[in-house]
């Protein structure tokens, strides 16, 4: 005899029921694909105190029409009959969470902005077997009118401000999570320069019309992302079907070599004599090998090599005073574009 959904959603209590609560309003009609019918047997008989009394009919679990006025990405819990009993919630939800990643929230205003903005197109986002998830046609293109503001990114290997920049950290995060998914990587743009946010080899970058993140879902249930906001950081979380036991995926560096940074001295005659500005903090360039095992128990059965790759290093630029007795520069020196809040030095 077999359970339907509804009636698991009145009966679960305790620790399963706050299992199931944890389950955002707008998703879980998405995990019908994911739940399984279970057995009357997997649920316990109510205690002594219960059997006493006929139990009151218990009102239908109604989902709320929409989220808080606190913002995306919050939980809401319901209200379950606490006189039954679970022994394993895992019998009746194969769900569990595939890979996460945290984006961190930085000082720069309008970078936060187009962080939270395209983390927010993706939530609740499902990915059905064998579809592929594309981050251009889910976030859209990054406009102005869609509240989209002049963040940080990268041209070149030089960090300018242009509209949507930051939300190369949502892709990061996505990319990083599907990963640990073990899901098949079908497009993916490392950046021009190197970046704080991620491992060496681990980033993704994103232009729309000519860059995108995209992966297939490999697995036999949908998928689907979560991003949940807090103070400092956005975690990105990809929930499907629970891997087999023992399955393990990794993904780590083979080879890696540092390429050392260089210091450029500029001469600055608005300097008084003996004073030096940091323009530009440094970071060092490397060579990089990335695979991505996948392992049951001890045993390595596959491995796959998902980057190859080389960042040049940042310079370190140093604007120094004019010694006493030089000329006066013909020309005034360049100014270059702020770059502690990309990389979070």
């Amino acid at each position: 005899m077999k359970l339907c959904l509804a009636n698991i959603a009145l009966c679960l209590p305790g620790v399963a029921a706050l299992l199931l609560g944890s389950l955002p309003a707008q998703a879980l009609p998405q995990f019908g694909p994911l739940l399984k019918p279970v057995p009357l047997g997997v649920l316990l008989s109510p205690p002594q105190n219960a059997l006493m009394a006929p139990m009151p009919p218990l009102p239908p679990v109604v989902a709320p029409t929409a989220k808080t006025a606190l913002g995306r990405g919050l939980l809401w819990s319901r209200t379950f009959d606490p006189s039954l009993w679970m022994t394993d919630w895992s019998h009746v939800f194969d769900i569990a969470s595939l890979g996460s990643f945290d984006i961190p929230l930085r000082s720069d205003p309008a970078e936060r902005t187009n962080i939270l903005l395209s983390a927010g197109a993706v939530d609740n986002t499902v990915i059905a077997p064998g579809a592929v998830f594309s981050f251009n046609d889910q976030v859209g293109e990054r406009t102005a009118d869609r509240g989209y503001q002049d963040g940080l990114m990268f041209d070149n290997g030089q960090i300018v401000r242009g509209t949507g920049g930051g939300i190369c950290l949502v892709a990061t995060g996505l990319y990083n999570a599907a990963l640990q998914a073990g899901l098949e990587i079908t497009e993916r743009h490392p950046h021009s320069g190197v970046v704080s946010y991620a491992l060496p080899g681990c980033d993704a970058g994103i232009y729309f019309g000519q860059e995108d993140l995209r992966f297939r879902n490999t697995t036999l249930r949908p998928i689907v992302i979560r991003t949940v906001p807090s103070v400092d950081h956005v975690t990105v979380q990809l929930f499907g079907q629970t891997p087999p036991p023992g399955r393990t995926v990794t993904i780590k560096p083979t080879w890696l070599e540092t390429i050392p940074y260089s210091i450029v001295m500029r001469p600055d005659p608005a300097l008084l004599p003996g004073m030096s500005v940091v323009e530009q903090k440094p970071r060092a360039g490397y060579f990089v090998q990335v695979e991505r095992q996948w392992s049951l128990g001890t045993r390595v059965v596959r491995r796959e090599i998902v980057a190859r790759e080389r960042r040049a290093p940042r310079p370190k630029i140093v604007r120094v005073a004019l010694p006493p007795d030089a000329p006066l520069p013909t020309a005034a020196p360049v100014a270059l574009p702020k770059t502690d809040a990309e990389f979070g030095d």
